[in-house]
């Protein structure tokens, strides 16, 4: 359950941000192999990301389904060129050599940068947020 604190948050964005065809986020999180019942998906169900704002982070959030996958395309970007293991999911553009990743398996946020590419494939680089929702309160705070 997204709790009040964050709904309180997510209200305040601009645009239209509630979700209307639920269809196309099931079928961009069944192929980005994301389970149903993550923070990420009830997220997703129920809100679009429009222009998020931010005082917190530069990045800008990308939403995961029509009418664009930016997420999709940005995912496979840091597995086939960077070469970064598949459980993550790109959440960010990758423009500046860095973004935020969400790990499928943990539900974990890390903030990653291509700098330190070796030290976080050696596990040296610890998660930053441990929760999908934990990320989205301060991305929004």
């Amino acid at each position: 359950m997204i709790p009040n604190e964050l709904i309180q948050l997510i209200e305040k964005q601009p645009g239209d941000i509630h979700r209307t065809d639920k269809r196309s986020v099931i079928e961009a999180l069944t192929a980005l192999d994301i389970s149903l019942d993550s923070e990420l998906s009830e997220f997703f169900l129920k809100y679009t990301i429009t222009f998020f704002r931010s005082n917190s982070s530069d990045e800008e959030l990308c939403d995961i389904a029509d009418p664009s996958n930016e997420i999709k395309v940005g995912t496979d970007f840091i597995h086939e060129v960077w070469e970064l293991p598949e459980n993550f999911i790109c959440l960010t553009n990758v423009q500046g050599e860095g973004c935020y990743l969400y790990d499928k398996n943990s539900g974990e946020v890390l903030d990653f940068s291509l700098a330190s590419r070796d030290e976080f494939l050696a596990g040296k680089q610890g998660i930053k947020w441990h929760s999908f929702y934990e990320f989205l309160t301060w991305y929004l705070s």
